[in-house]
Protein backbone atom coordinates (compact mmCIF):
# COMPACT_ATOMS: atom_id res chain seq x y z
CA UNK A 1 0.00 0.00 0.00
CA UNK A 2 1.22 3.47 -0.72
CA UNK A 3 0.08 7.45 -1.52
CA UNK A 4 -0.25 8.92 -4.77
CA UNK A 5 -0.99 12.25 -5.69
CA UNK A 6 -4.16 13.11 -7.57
CA UNK A 7 -3.41 15.83 -10.10
CA UNK A 8 -5.89 18.32 -11.19
CA UNK A 9 -5.83 19.18 -14.99
CA UNK A 10 -9.00 21.92 -15.11
CA UNK A 11 -12.61 22.41 -15.27
CA UNK A 12 -14.60 22.34 -18.23
CA UNK A 13 -18.19 23.45 -19.37
CA UNK A 14 -20.07 20.68 -20.84
CA UNK A 15 -22.58 22.53 -22.96
CA UNK A 16 -19.99 24.70 -23.91
CA UNK A 17 -18.49 21.58 -25.33
CA UNK A 18 -20.69 21.03 -27.56
CA UNK A 19 -21.49 23.88 -28.24
CA UNK A 20 -17.78 24.23 -29.98
CA UNK A 21 -17.93 20.76 -31.15
CA UNK A 22 -16.34 20.92 -34.51
CA UNK A 23 -17.83 17.46 -36.23
CA UNK A 24 -15.25 16.13 -38.45
CA UNK A 25 -16.52 14.88 -42.02
CA UNK A 26 -16.39 11.14 -41.87
CA UNK A 27 -16.48 9.19 -45.45
CA UNK A 28 -14.06 6.63 -47.17
CA UNK A 29 -11.32 9.08 -47.77
CA UNK A 30 -11.18 10.60 -44.10
CA UNK A 31 -11.82 8.05 -41.92
CA UNK A 32 -9.16 6.48 -39.92
CA UNK A 33 -9.44 3.23 -37.43
CA UNK A 34 -8.48 2.77 -33.99
CA UNK A 35 -8.98 -0.81 -32.45
CA UNK A 36 -9.16 -1.00 -28.17
CA UNK A 37 -6.71 -2.73 -26.05
CA UNK A 38 -7.04 -6.20 -26.09
CA UNK A 39 -5.17 -7.54 -23.67
CA UNK A 40 -4.91 -11.14 -22.63
CA UNK A 41 -4.07 -13.23 -19.21
CA UNK A 42 -2.88 -16.77 -19.77
CA UNK A 43 -5.05 -19.61 -17.93
CA UNK A 44 -4.19 -22.43 -16.48
CA UNK A 45 -6.90 -26.12 -17.51
CA UNK A 46 -5.42 -28.24 -15.50
CA UNK A 47 -7.62 -25.85 -12.52
CA UNK A 48 -10.78 -26.00 -14.08
CA UNK A 49 -13.57 -27.58 -12.52
CA UNK A 50 -14.54 -30.72 -13.85
CA UNK A 51 -18.35 -29.81 -14.77
CA UNK A 52 -19.76 -26.69 -15.82
CA UNK A 53 -23.84 -26.06 -14.33
CA UNK A 54 -26.31 -26.59 -17.62
CA UNK A 55 -27.91 -22.49 -18.07
CA UNK A 56 -31.76 -22.30 -17.71
CA UNK A 57 -33.46 -21.75 -20.88
CA UNK A 58 -35.44 -18.48 -21.64
CA UNK A 59 -37.52 -17.73 -24.47
CA UNK A 60 -37.68 -14.72 -26.33
CA UNK A 61 -39.95 -12.37 -26.91
CA UNK A 62 -39.95 -8.74 -29.58
CA UNK A 63 -41.47 -5.58 -27.97
CA UNK A 64 -41.36 -3.82 -30.68
CA UNK A 65 -39.80 -2.49 -34.02
CA UNK A 66 -36.64 -1.11 -33.57
CA UNK A 67 -36.11 2.47 -32.43
CA UNK A 68 -40.03 2.17 -31.74
CA UNK A 69 -39.66 3.79 -28.16
CA UNK A 70 -41.72 0.50 -26.94
CA UNK A 71 -44.21 -1.67 -28.11
CA UNK A 72 -46.24 -4.42 -25.67
CA UNK A 73 -44.76 -4.27 -22.27
CA UNK A 74 -43.34 -1.44 -20.39
CA UNK A 75 -39.94 -0.55 -22.27
CA UNK A 76 -39.07 2.97 -24.05
CA UNK A 77 -36.31 3.32 -25.23
CA UNK A 78 -33.99 5.46 -28.13
CA UNK A 79 -31.31 4.89 -30.32
CA UNK A 80 -27.77 6.06 -28.38
CA UNK A 81 -24.14 6.73 -29.60
CA UNK A 82 -23.63 5.36 -32.87
CA UNK A 83 -20.07 4.34 -34.81
CA UNK A 84 -20.19 7.43 -36.84
CA UNK A 85 -21.09 9.90 -34.46
CA UNK A 86 -18.40 9.16 -32.16
CA UNK A 87 -16.16 9.45 -35.34
CA UNK A 88 -17.41 12.49 -36.63
CA UNK A 89 -16.40 13.86 -32.49
CA UNK A 90 -13.12 12.21 -32.68
CA UNK A 91 -11.65 13.55 -35.93
CA UNK A 92 -12.90 10.94 -38.03
CA UNK A 93 -11.16 8.26 -36.09
CA UNK A 94 -13.77 4.98 -35.86
CA UNK A 95 -12.76 2.89 -32.77
CA UNK A 96 -13.66 -0.66 -32.28
CA UNK A 97 -15.31 -2.16 -29.74
CA UNK A 98 -17.30 0.41 -28.33
CA UNK A 99 -16.86 0.04 -24.77
CA UNK A 100 -19.79 1.55 -22.90
CA UNK A 101 -20.74 3.75 -19.74
CA UNK A 102 -24.59 4.19 -18.28
CA UNK A 103 -25.66 6.55 -15.39
CA UNK A 104 -28.52 8.40 -14.63
CA UNK A 105 -29.75 10.93 -11.62
CA UNK A 106 -33.43 9.71 -12.72
CA UNK A 107 -33.78 13.41 -14.61
CA UNK A 108 -30.90 12.93 -17.45
CA UNK A 109 -28.86 9.96 -18.59
CA UNK A 110 -25.28 10.46 -19.44
CA UNK A 111 -23.95 7.50 -22.07
CA UNK A 112 -20.17 7.52 -22.58
CA UNK A 113 -18.99 4.84 -25.30
CA UNK A 114 -15.80 5.06 -26.34
CA UNK A 115 -14.22 8.47 -26.61
CA UNK A 116 -17.65 10.28 -26.81
CA UNK A 117 -20.46 11.27 -24.27
CA UNK A 118 -24.14 12.18 -24.64
CA UNK A 119 -26.70 13.52 -22.32
CA UNK A 120 -30.35 12.77 -22.70
CA UNK A 121 -33.39 14.32 -20.87
CA UNK A 122 -35.55 10.95 -19.51
CA UNK A 123 -38.80 13.16 -19.68
CA UNK A 124 -38.49 14.11 -23.16
CA UNK A 125 -36.20 11.46 -24.32
CA UNK A 126 -34.22 14.07 -26.17
CA UNK A 127 -30.59 14.46 -26.63
CA UNK A 128 -29.21 17.36 -24.65
CA UNK A 129 -25.65 17.14 -25.49
CA UNK A 130 -24.92 15.60 -28.54
CA UNK A 131 -22.10 13.39 -29.15
CA UNK A 132 -19.14 15.10 -27.57
CA UNK A 133 -15.45 13.89 -27.44
CA UNK A 134 -14.23 12.56 -24.24
CA UNK A 135 -10.68 14.34 -24.74
CA UNK A 136 -12.68 17.42 -24.51
CA UNK A 137 -14.40 16.67 -21.28
CA UNK A 138 -11.05 15.71 -19.72
CA UNK A 139 -9.30 18.47 -20.75
CA UNK A 140 -6.32 15.91 -23.14
CA UNK A 141 -4.39 15.82 -26.42
CA UNK A 142 -7.09 14.71 -29.13
CA UNK A 143 -6.46 11.36 -30.93
CA UNK A 144 -4.53 13.41 -33.87
CA UNK A 145 -2.20 14.47 -30.96
CA UNK A 146 -1.45 10.66 -30.41
CA UNK A 147 -3.83 9.92 -27.35
CA UNK A 148 -4.94 6.55 -26.42
CA UNK A 149 -8.73 7.20 -24.49
CA UNK A 150 -10.59 3.64 -23.69
CA UNK A 151 -12.78 1.74 -21.29
CA UNK A 152 -14.92 4.96 -19.67
CA UNK A 153 -17.51 4.44 -17.24
CA UNK A 154 -19.83 6.80 -15.75
CA UNK A 155 -21.76 7.10 -12.23
CA UNK A 156 -24.41 9.51 -10.05
CA UNK A 157 -23.30 9.48 -6.14
CA UNK A 158 -26.52 10.37 -4.65
CA UNK A 159 -25.43 10.98 -1.57
CA UNK A 160 -23.39 13.60 -2.99
CA UNK A 161 -25.96 14.73 -5.86
CA UNK A 162 -22.78 14.52 -8.11
CA UNK A 163 -21.62 12.63 -11.84
CA UNK A 164 -18.72 10.72 -11.82
CA UNK A 165 -16.71 9.84 -15.29
CA UNK A 166 -14.02 8.04 -15.53
CA UNK A 167 -11.27 6.65 -18.41
CA UNK A 168 -7.82 5.02 -18.88
CA UNK A 169 -5.14 7.07 -20.82
CA UNK A 170 -2.27 6.43 -22.75
CA UNK A 171 -0.91 10.01 -24.08
CA UNK A 172 1.56 9.65 -27.55
CA UNK A 173 0.49 6.20 -27.88
CA UNK A 174 -0.71 6.39 -31.53
CA UNK A 175 2.17 9.05 -32.13
CA UNK A 176 4.76 8.52 -34.71
CA UNK A 177 7.41 9.68 -33.27
CA UNK A 178 6.86 10.03 -29.56
CA UNK A 179 7.49 6.90 -27.13
CA UNK A 180 4.52 6.41 -24.51
CA UNK A 181 5.85 6.60 -21.32
CA UNK A 182 3.06 7.74 -19.01
CA UNK A 183 -0.09 6.36 -18.23
CA UNK A 184 -3.04 7.69 -16.15
CA UNK A 185 -6.66 7.00 -14.79
CA UNK A 186 -8.83 10.51 -15.86
CA UNK A 187 -11.55 11.39 -13.25
CA UNK A 188 -14.46 14.04 -14.17
CA UNK A 189 -16.36 15.40 -11.31
CA UNK A 190 -19.55 17.37 -11.70
CA UNK A 191 -20.28 20.85 -9.73
CA UNK A 192 -23.71 20.04 -9.54
CA UNK A 193 -26.67 17.14 -10.22
CA UNK A 194 -26.74 19.19 -13.87
CA UNK A 195 -24.56 17.10 -16.04
CA UNK A 196 -24.88 19.59 -18.81
CA UNK A 197 -22.44 22.09 -16.42
CA UNK A 198 -19.05 22.51 -14.96
CA UNK A 199 -16.78 18.72 -14.99
CA UNK A 200 -13.28 19.48 -12.90
CA UNK A 201 -11.10 16.77 -14.03
CA UNK A 202 -8.08 15.14 -11.96
CA UNK A 203 -5.42 12.41 -13.20
CA UNK A 204 -3.55 9.16 -11.31
CA UNK A 205 -0.24 8.35 -12.44
CA UNK A 206 -1.08 4.82 -13.37
CA UNK A 207 2.52 3.76 -15.11
CA UNK A 208 3.76 2.54 -11.82
CA UNK A 209 7.52 2.70 -12.95
CA UNK A 210 8.87 0.48 -10.54
CA UNK A 211 6.54 -2.66 -11.31
CA UNK A 212 7.95 -5.14 -13.55
CA UNK A 213 7.83 -4.65 -17.36
CA UNK A 214 6.35 -1.11 -16.94
CA UNK A 215 5.48 1.64 -17.64
CA UNK A 216 2.31 0.61 -17.39
CA UNK A 217 -1.39 1.26 -17.90
CA UNK A 218 -4.33 0.31 -15.84
CA UNK A 219 -6.60 -1.62 -17.91
CA UNK A 220 -10.47 -1.73 -17.47
CA UNK A 221 -11.11 1.41 -14.77
CA UNK A 222 -14.17 0.43 -12.29
CA UNK A 223 -16.01 2.39 -10.48
CA UNK A 224 -17.33 2.40 -6.50
CA UNK A 225 -18.61 4.29 -4.08
CA UNK A 226 -19.50 3.88 -0.39
CA UNK A 227 -20.29 6.69 2.22
CA UNK A 228 -16.82 8.18 2.22
CA UNK A 229 -14.64 6.60 -0.41
CA UNK A 230 -14.47 7.10 -3.89
CA UNK A 231 -12.81 3.58 -5.98
CA UNK A 232 -11.14 2.65 -9.03
CA UNK A 233 -9.73 -0.56 -9.87
CA UNK A 234 -7.27 -1.47 -12.91
CA UNK A 235 -5.72 -4.50 -14.46
CA UNK A 236 -2.42 -3.46 -15.05
CA UNK A 237 -0.53 -4.21 -18.10
CA UNK A 238 2.74 -3.21 -19.37
CA UNK A 239 2.60 -0.91 -22.37
CA UNK A 240 4.54 -2.47 -24.40
CA UNK A 241 5.53 -6.40 -22.62
CA UNK A 242 3.30 -8.97 -22.00
CA UNK A 243 3.51 -8.12 -18.44
CA UNK A 244 0.70 -8.76 -16.18
CA UNK A 245 0.98 -7.07 -12.83
CA UNK A 246 -2.64 -7.96 -11.53
CA UNK A 247 -5.11 -5.54 -10.11
CA UNK A 248 -4.78 -2.37 -8.97
CA UNK A 249 -7.19 -0.47 -6.53
CA UNK A 250 -7.13 3.34 -6.03
CA UNK A 251 -9.10 4.08 -2.67
CA UNK A 252 -9.67 8.16 -2.26
CA UNK A 253 -12.01 10.52 0.29
CA UNK A 254 -15.72 11.38 -1.54
CA UNK A 255 -15.82 14.67 0.12
CA UNK A 256 -12.13 15.43 -0.48
CA UNK A 257 -12.49 14.87 -3.99
CA UNK A 258 -16.12 16.82 -4.23
CA UNK A 259 -14.57 19.84 -2.60
CA UNK A 260 -11.28 19.53 -4.52
CA UNK A 261 -13.94 19.71 -7.88
CA UNK A 262 -15.42 22.89 -6.13
CA UNK A 263 -12.30 24.33 -5.91
CA UNK A 264 -12.67 24.38 -1.90
CA UNK A 265 -9.70 22.54 -0.94
CA UNK A 266 -6.83 20.92 -2.22
CA UNK A 267 -6.86 17.24 -4.02
CA UNK A 268 -7.38 14.12 -1.74
CA UNK A 269 -4.70 11.57 -0.84
CA UNK A 270 -4.41 8.51 -2.95
CA UNK A 271 -4.30 5.42 -1.07
CA UNK A 272 -2.81 2.71 -3.88
CA UNK A 273 -3.03 -1.10 -3.27
CA UNK A 274 -1.09 -3.50 -6.00
CA UNK A 275 0.55 -6.58 -5.85
CA UNK A 276 -2.28 -8.22 -4.06
CA UNK A 277 -2.13 -11.90 -3.30
CA UNK A 278 -4.73 -14.21 -4.99
CA UNK A 279 -7.11 -15.53 -2.37
CA UNK A 280 -8.12 -18.30 -5.14
CA UNK A 281 -6.24 -21.70 -4.42
CA UNK A 282 -2.85 -22.58 -6.98
CA UNK A 283 -2.51 -19.09 -7.69
CA UNK A 284 -0.20 -16.51 -5.89
CA UNK A 285 0.59 -12.95 -6.10
CA UNK A 286 -0.06 -10.69 -9.10
CA UNK A 287 -2.39 -13.48 -10.34
CA UNK A 288 -5.80 -11.28 -9.06
CA UNK A 289 -7.83 -10.21 -12.25
CA UNK A 290 -10.71 -7.41 -12.09
CA UNK A 291 -11.67 -6.64 -9.29
CA UNK A 292 -15.15 -5.19 -9.13
CA UNK A 293 -16.08 -2.36 -6.93
CA UNK A 294 -19.84 -2.25 -6.29
CA UNK A 295 -22.32 1.11 -6.03
CA UNK A 296 -24.96 1.66 -4.53
CA UNK A 297 -28.31 2.54 -5.97
CA UNK A 298 -30.06 5.55 -5.23
CA UNK A 299 -31.98 4.79 -2.51
CA UNK A 300 -29.92 2.17 -0.87
CA UNK A 301 -27.60 2.07 1.54
CA UNK A 302 -23.90 2.16 2.16
CA UNK A 303 -22.12 -0.41 4.99
CA UNK A 304 -21.18 1.98 7.73
CA UNK A 305 -19.88 -1.01 9.71
CA UNK A 306 -16.41 -1.00 10.73
CA UNK A 307 -15.87 2.53 10.06
CA UNK A 308 -17.19 2.36 6.51
CA UNK A 309 -16.88 -0.35 4.37
CA UNK A 310 -16.25 -1.08 0.36
CA UNK A 311 -16.89 -4.36 -1.27
CA UNK A 312 -15.63 -5.96 -4.06
CA UNK A 313 -16.29 -9.03 -6.38
CA UNK A 314 -13.49 -10.91 -8.25
CA UNK A 315 -14.34 -14.21 -10.52
CA UNK A 316 -11.54 -17.26 -10.01
CA UNK A 317 -9.92 -15.99 -13.98
CA UNK A 318 -6.49 -17.97 -14.52
CA UNK A 319 -8.46 -21.52 -14.84
CA UNK A 320 -10.79 -22.07 -17.93
CA UNK A 321 -13.66 -22.88 -15.21
CA UNK A 322 -14.50 -22.62 -11.35
CA UNK A 323 -16.72 -22.77 -8.62
CA UNK A 324 -15.70 -20.08 -6.95
CA UNK A 325 -16.01 -16.27 -6.05
CA UNK A 326 -13.65 -13.79 -4.14
CA UNK A 327 -15.10 -11.18 -1.93
CA UNK A 328 -12.98 -8.02 -0.91
CA UNK A 329 -14.03 -5.80 1.24
CA UNK A 330 -12.23 -2.35 2.79
CA UNK A 331 -12.60 -1.20 5.79
CA UNK A 332 -12.27 2.06 7.93
CA UNK A 333 -13.07 3.77 5.20
CA UNK A 334 -13.96 7.30 7.18
CA UNK A 335 -10.07 7.16 7.58
CA UNK A 336 -9.61 8.08 3.91
CA UNK A 337 -10.00 11.77 4.88
CA UNK A 338 -7.45 11.81 7.40
CA UNK A 339 -4.36 13.24 7.01
CA UNK A 340 -2.91 9.52 7.20
CA UNK A 341 -5.81 6.99 5.73
CA UNK A 342 -5.26 3.97 7.70
CA UNK A 343 -7.82 1.35 5.96
CA UNK A 344 -7.33 -2.26 5.88
CA UNK A 345 -7.98 -4.64 2.68
CA UNK A 346 -9.16 -8.40 3.59
CA UNK A 347 -10.93 -11.07 1.17
CA UNK A 348 -12.53 -14.17 1.34
CA UNK A 349 -13.63 -17.10 -0.90
CA UNK A 350 -17.10 -18.15 -1.62
CA UNK A 351 -17.86 -21.20 -3.02
CA UNK A 352 -20.64 -21.43 -5.94
CA UNK A 353 -23.35 -23.97 -6.43
CA UNK A 354 -22.93 -23.63 -10.33
CA UNK A 355 -19.39 -23.21 -12.15
CA UNK A 356 -18.55 -20.78 -14.54
CA UNK A 357 -16.65 -21.35 -17.64
CA UNK A 358 -14.53 -18.71 -19.48
CA UNK A 359 -12.95 -19.73 -23.16
CA UNK A 360 -9.32 -20.93 -22.51
CA UNK A 361 -7.59 -19.47 -25.78
CA UNK A 362 -10.59 -17.12 -27.14
CA UNK A 363 -13.75 -17.93 -28.34
CA UNK A 364 -16.12 -16.27 -30.81
CA UNK A 365 -19.90 -16.10 -30.90
CA UNK A 366 -22.30 -16.13 -34.65
CA UNK A 367 -24.51 -13.91 -35.48
CA UNK A 368 -27.41 -14.38 -37.53
CA UNK A 369 -26.44 -15.02 -41.88
CA UNK A 370 -27.10 -11.33 -43.65
CA UNK A 371 -29.83 -12.32 -46.38
CA UNK A 372 -28.88 -9.59 -48.65
CA UNK A 373 -25.50 -8.25 -49.75
CA UNK A 374 -26.54 -4.43 -49.25
CA UNK A 375 -26.31 -5.51 -45.63
CA UNK A 376 -22.60 -6.28 -45.75
CA UNK A 377 -20.92 -3.46 -47.62
CA UNK A 378 -18.10 -3.23 -46.25
CA UNK A 379 -17.79 -7.08 -46.54
CA UNK A 380 -18.77 -6.43 -50.43
CA UNK A 381 -15.95 -3.64 -50.42
CA UNK A 382 -13.50 -6.10 -49.41
CA UNK A 383 -14.31 -8.71 -52.03
CA UNK A 384 -13.74 -6.36 -54.61
CA UNK A 385 -10.63 -5.34 -53.26
CA UNK A 386 -9.29 -9.04 -52.82
CA UNK A 387 -10.91 -10.42 -55.99
CA UNK A 388 -11.69 -13.48 -53.15
CA UNK A 389 -15.08 -14.39 -50.84
CA UNK A 390 -15.02 -13.34 -47.65
CA UNK A 391 -17.27 -14.72 -44.72
CA UNK A 392 -19.04 -13.04 -42.53
CA UNK A 393 -17.68 -12.35 -39.38
CA UNK A 394 -18.51 -13.75 -36.03
CA UNK A 395 -18.44 -11.94 -33.25
CA UNK A 396 -15.62 -11.97 -30.02
CA UNK A 397 -16.68 -12.80 -26.67
CA UNK A 398 -13.54 -11.87 -25.17
CA UNK A 399 -14.33 -10.64 -21.63
CA UNK A 400 -13.77 -13.07 -18.77
CA UNK A 401 -14.62 -11.66 -15.48
CA UNK A 402 -17.19 -10.60 -13.41
CA UNK A 403 -18.67 -7.01 -14.67
CA UNK A 404 -20.65 -4.71 -12.41
CA UNK A 405 -21.06 -5.21 -8.67
CA UNK A 406 -24.19 -3.59 -7.13
CA UNK A 407 -24.72 -3.26 -2.91
CA UNK A 408 -28.33 -3.03 -1.91
CA UNK A 409 -30.32 -4.73 0.94
CA UNK A 410 -27.06 -5.78 2.39
CA UNK A 411 -25.97 -8.08 -0.65
CA UNK A 412 -23.77 -8.03 -3.36
CA UNK A 413 -25.17 -8.80 -7.07
CA UNK A 414 -23.17 -9.31 -9.69
CA UNK A 415 -22.61 -11.10 -12.72
CA UNK A 416 -20.60 -12.84 -15.37
CA UNK A 417 -20.54 -14.55 -19.42
CA UNK A 418 -19.89 -18.46 -19.49
CA UNK A 419 -19.05 -20.12 -22.04
CA UNK A 420 -20.09 -23.28 -23.60
CA UNK A 421 -16.75 -24.54 -24.81
CA UNK A 422 -13.29 -23.63 -23.59
CA UNK A 423 -11.81 -25.06 -27.30
CA UNK A 424 -14.58 -24.40 -29.81
CA UNK A 425 -13.42 -21.04 -32.10
CA UNK A 426 -17.34 -20.65 -32.20
CA UNK A 427 -19.65 -21.73 -29.34
CA UNK A 428 -22.35 -19.89 -27.26
CA UNK A 429 -22.38 -18.36 -24.17
CA UNK A 430 -25.14 -17.22 -21.41
CA UNK A 431 -24.96 -15.05 -18.30
CA UNK A 432 -24.96 -16.16 -14.58
CA UNK A 433 -25.89 -14.40 -11.70
CA UNK A 434 -24.86 -14.49 -8.16
CA UNK A 435 -25.88 -12.66 -4.93
CA UNK A 436 -23.97 -12.85 -1.62
CA UNK A 437 -24.08 -12.12 1.85
CA UNK A 438 -21.28 -10.11 2.81
CA UNK A 439 -20.25 -9.06 6.85
CA UNK A 440 -17.27 -7.50 8.59
CA UNK A 441 -16.46 -9.59 12.11
CA UNK A 442 -12.89 -8.01 14.06
CA UNK A 443 -11.91 -6.15 10.30
CA UNK A 444 -12.12 -9.01 8.39
CA UNK A 445 -14.95 -9.41 5.44
CA UNK A 446 -16.74 -13.36 5.24
CA UNK A 447 -19.26 -13.92 2.73
CA UNK A 448 -21.96 -16.50 1.65
CA UNK A 449 -23.60 -17.34 -1.40
CA UNK A 450 -27.52 -16.45 -0.72
CA UNK A 451 -28.78 -17.38 -4.29
CA UNK A 452 -27.64 -17.78 -8.32
CA UNK A 453 -28.92 -18.60 -11.43
CA UNK A 454 -28.45 -18.13 -15.10
CA UNK A 455 -29.99 -16.93 -18.45
CA UNK A 456 -29.56 -18.59 -21.34
CA UNK A 457 -31.35 -18.98 -24.93
CA UNK A 458 -31.21 -21.87 -26.58
CA UNK A 459 -28.66 -22.36 -29.50
CA UNK A 460 -27.98 -18.31 -28.95
CA UNK A 461 -26.08 -16.31 -27.40
CA UNK A 462 -26.48 -13.62 -24.31
CA UNK A 463 -22.90 -10.89 -24.92
CA UNK A 464 -21.83 -8.65 -21.90
CA UNK A 465 -24.80 -8.75 -19.01
CA UNK A 466 -24.82 -6.21 -16.21
CA UNK A 467 -27.60 -6.28 -13.90
CA UNK A 468 -29.20 -3.84 -11.87
CA UNK A 469 -31.07 -4.04 -8.75
CA UNK A 470 -32.47 -0.83 -6.95
CA UNK A 471 -32.54 -0.51 -3.00
CA UNK A 472 -35.16 -3.78 -2.66
CA UNK A 473 -32.77 -5.55 -4.98
CA UNK A 474 -35.16 -6.05 -8.07
CA UNK A 475 -34.28 -4.61 -11.27
CA UNK A 476 -33.09 -5.52 -15.09
CA UNK A 477 -30.63 -7.57 -16.65
CA UNK A 478 -29.35 -6.10 -19.59
CA UNK A 479 -27.08 -7.60 -22.71
CA UNK A 480 -26.62 -8.34 -26.31
CA UNK A 481 -28.76 -11.10 -27.55
CA UNK A 482 -26.88 -12.47 -31.16
CA UNK A 483 -26.76 -16.34 -32.92
CA UNK A 484 -27.68 -18.13 -35.92
CA UNK A 485 -31.73 -16.78 -35.40
CA UNK A 486 -30.99 -13.38 -34.22
CA UNK A 487 -28.71 -10.16 -35.90
CA UNK A 488 -27.34 -8.26 -33.02
CA UNK A 489 -29.93 -6.81 -30.66
CA UNK A 490 -30.25 -4.84 -27.23
CA UNK A 491 -31.95 -7.51 -25.59
CA UNK A 492 -33.33 -7.99 -21.03
CA UNK A 493 -34.62 -10.00 -18.50
CA UNK A 494 -36.19 -8.28 -15.54
CA UNK A 495 -34.57 -9.85 -12.06
CA UNK A 496 -37.31 -10.36 -9.40
CA UNK A 497 -36.84 -10.93 -5.92
CA UNK A 498 -36.01 -14.62 -6.57
CA UNK A 499 -34.09 -13.61 -9.67
CA UNK A 500 -34.85 -13.57 -13.56
CA UNK A 501 -38.43 -14.29 -14.55
CA UNK A 502 -40.32 -13.76 -17.65
CA UNK A 503 -38.69 -13.84 -21.31
CA UNK A 504 -35.84 -12.73 -22.49
CA UNK A 505 -36.89 -9.22 -24.09
CA UNK A 506 -35.48 -7.44 -26.80
CA UNK A 507 -35.81 -3.93 -26.43
CA UNK A 508 -33.98 -2.93 -30.12
CA UNK A 509 -33.35 -5.83 -33.13
CA UNK A 510 -30.91 -5.50 -34.62
CA UNK A 511 -30.61 -4.93 -38.65
CA UNK A 512 -28.16 -6.70 -39.72
CA UNK A 513 -24.63 -8.56 -39.09
CA UNK A 514 -21.76 -6.65 -37.47
CA UNK A 515 -20.23 -5.12 -40.67
CA UNK A 516 -17.42 -3.25 -38.92
CA UNK A 517 -13.86 -3.55 -40.12
CA UNK A 518 -12.45 -5.65 -37.56
CA UNK A 519 -14.68 -8.31 -38.45
CA UNK A 520 -11.91 -8.56 -41.68
CA UNK A 521 -8.35 -9.56 -41.97
CA UNK A 522 -8.12 -7.15 -44.88
CA UNK A 523 -8.01 -4.61 -42.23
CA UNK A 524 -6.79 -6.24 -38.81
CA UNK A 525 -4.60 -9.20 -39.87
CA UNK A 526 -5.37 -12.93 -40.42
CA UNK A 527 -5.47 -13.97 -36.60
CA UNK A 528 -7.37 -10.75 -35.34
CA UNK A 529 -10.54 -13.52 -34.00
CA UNK A 530 -13.47 -11.95 -35.27
CA UNK A 531 -15.44 -8.75 -34.92
CA UNK A 532 -14.86 -7.12 -31.49
CA UNK A 533 -17.70 -6.24 -29.76
CA UNK A 534 -18.33 -3.95 -26.70
CA UNK A 535 -16.39 -5.27 -23.76
CA UNK A 536 -19.51 -3.60 -21.43
CA UNK A 537 -22.62 -2.96 -21.00
CA UNK A 538 -24.41 -0.25 -19.01
CA UNK A 539 -27.41 -0.40 -16.50
CA UNK A 540 -28.85 1.64 -13.87
CA UNK A 541 -31.85 1.36 -11.50
CA UNK A 542 -33.10 4.80 -10.20
CA UNK A 543 -36.28 4.15 -8.23
CA UNK A 544 -38.88 1.43 -9.78
CA UNK A 545 -37.68 1.73 -13.09
CA UNK A 546 -34.25 0.70 -14.89
CA UNK A 547 -31.93 2.44 -17.56
CA UNK A 548 -30.24 0.17 -19.53
CA UNK A 549 -27.99 0.33 -22.67
CA UNK A 550 -25.92 -2.15 -24.77
CA UNK A 551 -24.49 -2.36 -28.50
CA UNK A 552 -26.86 -3.52 -31.46
CA UNK A 553 -26.95 -3.02 -34.97
CA UNK A 554 -28.97 0.12 -35.72
CA UNK A 555 -30.50 0.54 -39.25
CA UNK A 556 -28.17 0.55 -41.88
CA UNK A 557 -28.48 4.83 -42.71
CA UNK A 558 -26.55 5.10 -38.74
CA UNK A 559 -23.52 3.61 -40.51
CA UNK A 560 -20.39 4.94 -41.99
CA UNK A 561 -17.85 3.40 -44.29
CA UNK A 562 -15.76 1.33 -41.45
CA UNK A 563 -18.26 0.85 -38.37
CA UNK A 564 -21.80 -0.37 -38.54
CA UNK A 565 -22.27 -0.39 -34.47
CA UNK A 566 -24.85 1.47 -32.51
CA UNK A 567 -25.63 1.59 -29.14
CA UNK A 568 -29.63 1.43 -27.96
CA UNK A 569 -30.38 3.50 -24.83
CA UNK A 570 -33.56 2.30 -22.66
CA UNK A 571 -36.16 2.40 -19.89
CA UNK A 572 -38.20 -0.76 -18.14
CA UNK A 573 -39.76 -1.39 -14.81
CA UNK A 574 -37.78 -3.06 -12.09
CA UNK A 575 -38.17 -7.05 -11.76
Amino acid sequence: MSDLALQRIGTRNVKHLAATTRLAPVNRTTEKMLIGDTQNITRNSAGSATQVSAPTDFNVVSLGKPNSGGGSGSTAGFPGITGAQQAAANSAYDLEPPDQGLCSNGSYVMEVVNNAFEVYSTSSKAVVVPPTATTSLFGVPSENAGSFLSDPHCYFDAASNRWFVVELSIPNFFSAHVHASKSYELVAVSDSPDPTGNFTTFAIDSTDPSAPGCPCFGDYPMIGTDANGFYLTTNEFSIYKPNFNGVQVYAMSKQELVAAADGLGGAPTVVHFSALASPFPNETVGETYHLSPALVPTGGSFDNSANGTEYFTMSDAFPVSSNLLAVYAMTNTASLASAQPSVQLTSTVVPLGQSYQFPEAGMAVAQKPYTSISQVPLLSYVESKTAASVAEGVLQADFDAVQQTTYAGGHLYTELSSASSTTASVGTTAAQWYELAPSIRGGAVSAGLAAEGSVAVRGQSLLYPDLAVNASGVGDMVFTLTGSKFYPSAAYVAFGGSGPTGNVQIAAAGSGPEDGFTCYAYYVGANYGGCRWGDFSGAVAVGSSVWMATEYIPPAVARDTLTNWGTFVFQAAAG
